[in-house]
């Protein structure tokens, strides 16, 4: 993990790169609370973090909590990569962050994607039919609804039914 901190009168930044997992978001903490302590407002530049873990996640939640229990501090995420906008919207926490900027691009240092041969396997992020008895049968196109979750109010416990 690379990390640079910047002071620019009552702005503090922080700049990251790299990974933050388990044993570089002690480091990141340490930095943002030493940042709070001297400056009003903390930007935490993330444009060049390829990889952020839920221990990372945490140092600037706890950053934001500092930053909010302080009166007339401010913290905010600024040049988001968007391999940390990605885990930051799948934890619905780009509601919770005050997010200036996102880079819009790729943190990662190669530019070169790798290439998939058709006989491996599909990645989890790509769209799969798991119904492979549906989609073989041709004859009749079927009506396409949403799945309906009900509750079974004929039986005494709790059971969710999903229904087609």
């Amino acid at each position: 993990m690379s990390i640079e901190q910047k002071i620019n009168g009552d702005v503090g930044t922080l700049i990251l790169g790299e990974e933050i997992d388990l044993d570089t978001s002690p480091t990141v903490r340490e930095n943002i609370r030493d940042l709070l302590t001297s400056t009003k407002i903390v930007e935490v530049n993330l444009a060049n973090v390829s990889y952020i873990d839920s221990s990372g996640i945490a140092s600037l939640i706890e950053g934001m909590q500092v930053a909010k229990e302080q009166t007339g501090k401010e913290f905010h995420l600024v040049e988001v990569s968007n391999e940390v906008m990605k885990v930051i919207e799948l934890a619905h926490l780009d509601k919770i962050f005050s997010i200036k900027s996102k880079t819009g691009t790729e943190a990662s240092s190669s530019s070169a994607t790798p290439e998939v041969s058709e006989t491996e396997a599909p990645a989890a992020s790509e769209n799969v039919d798991l119904d492979l008895k549906e989609s073989q049968t041709t004859e009749t196109p079927q009506e396409e609804t949403s799945p309906r979750v009900g509750r079974d109010d004929g039986e005494d416990d709790d059971k969710i039914k999903f229904k087609r």
